[in-house]
């Protein structure tokens, strides 16, 4: 136990502030998703049609939300007023869903939702980068992401056994309200705006990175090692199409409704065992290196779903499924946090998001058209493409390790020595 203190005691301060506000989010926005299909149809009668477009139009803005807040938080050198705004966002739009009689206040309410969500998610992981070094960086974003998931899994559970003691529906949405206006509070009162260091010659650089303007062309200058990552993650994200399919593909096999069901929760629930200890390894070995974890698990995803003829196999296939879910993101973010220049973190964060959104909602159409014959034709198309991903990140890490450029932590060790030479000339 005292190990666990330990290691935690390492962290950077403020992460158990994003950490555990992160966590309230999640658990607020799925139990709201878990409650509006039925929601919109039944209450408010909006029709399959409408609910899938206005899914697809919030989600479109979502995406471009993430880098402008990612640019909004480097032109003004504060993380923490966009996180509330965001936050905030999110608060304003649930009265709204609540109380709204006819699709005009819904709309509303879910272009809020969206946009708040995009807007939190890239100052969110910026922060984290800013208060995090080298050596814990995995480590922290391997807790946030944890805490995240762990919302998305109580968030579907705590509906369930609110709806033992009552079925109405907007009570239930009332109840979501809480977690997200504590998530507000949270941020408001103890997240500390800037990360603390001892080393005077560390937060003399830092600040000075921080006292360089934002410039569009600052974007097209970032590191070769940043936009090969950009390419690797496309490749990976168009292999990793919606997770709906896993549930189909599992009662295809004849497995029970229950367990079709729950799919959702066990890889969540794996996502969470994973993400602290690659988190962790990660501050240990290099992380571009460990993203073959991410890679290769999702390759044999689909593979298993492929040769499955039976339950267990297809469930072996989730369980892959949920340790990829659990490493990439984390290790993606941790490999953006290196390698981007500090004063354009959050707009480095933002573009690797937007870029991925757009990916995803391309994968998502093919994997429609695909399944539409033939269910399982998508898992050869995830099999395919996750191995030319992974050939790709087998070309990139050689590639980079042939451009190492300094990395912030580097940068900083070596103003001290930088300033003496200056001194001595």
């Amino acid at each position: 136990m005292k190990f666990i203190v330990n290691q935690f005691a390492k962290l950077p301060r403020g992460l158990l502030s994003i950490t555990l506000a992160n966590m309230l989010i999640a658990i607020s926005t799925t139990m709201t998703f878990s409650i509006s299909p039925f929601y919109l149809t039944t209450v408010l009668g909006i029709s399959l049609l409408g609910m899938g477009v206005m899914e697809g139009f919030t989600e479109g803005l979502s995406q471009m939300s993430k880098l402008f807040s990612g640019i909004s938080s480097d032109v003004s050198k504060k993380k923490k007023p966009t996180l509330l705004f965001g936050i905030l966002l999110t608060v304003l739009s649930k009265p709204f869903f609540i109380l709204a009689s006819g699709v005009g206040l819904v709309m509303t309410s879910k272009i809020m939702e969206r946009i708040s969500n995009g807007v939190v998610a890239t100052p969110r992981d910026a922060y984290v980068a800013d208060i995090s070094t080298r050596e814990n960086r995995g480590s922290s974003f391997g807790i946030m992401m944890t805490g995240k998931t762990v919302g998305c899994i109580i968030g579907p559970f705590l509906v369930s056994f609110l709806m033992i003691f009552t079925d109405d529906l907007r009570t239930l949405l009332w109840l979501g309200f809480i977690p997200c206006l504590a998530a507000m509070i949270l941020i408001w009162k103890f997240l500390p705006e800037k990360s603390h260091t001892s080393n005077e010659a560390a937060r003399k650089t830092i600040e000075k990175a921080y006292e360089r303007k934002f410039h569009f062309r600052d974007i097209i200058a970032m590191p070769h090692t940043y936009w090969t990552l950009v390419i690797a993650s496309s490749l990976f994200m168009v292999a990793r199409f919606n997770d709906g399919y896993l549930s189909l593909r599992l009662e295809e096999l004849g497995t029970p409704k229950s367990i079709c069901v729950a799919t959702i929760g066990i890889f969540n629930a794996i996502s969470a065992i994973c993400c602290f200890p690659i988190g962790k390894l990660s501050d240990r070995i290099n992380r571009s290196t460990l993203l073959y974890f991410s890679y290769i698990t999702l390759f044999l995803s689909n593979v298993c779903f492929i040769f499955a003829d039976g339950m267990w196999l297809g469930l072996l296939g989730v369980v892959f499924w949920g340790a990829q879910r659990g490493t990439s993101q984390i290790l993606f973010s941790a490999i953006i946090a290196d390698e981007a220049p500090r004063h354009v973190m959050g707009t480095a964060i933002g573009l690797f998001y937007i870029v991925g959104g757009i990916i995803s909602l391309v994968a998502g159409s093919i994997a429609g058209y695909i399944s539409n014959n033939n269910l399982s034709d998508i898992f050869y198309f995830g099999a395919v493409t996750s191995f030319i991903a992974l050939m790709y990140l087998a070309y990139r890490n050689s590639f980079a390790s042939k451009l190492k450029h300094p990395t912030h932590e580097e940068e900083v060790a070596l103003a001290p020595a930088q300033q003496g030479a200056s001194a001595k000339a």
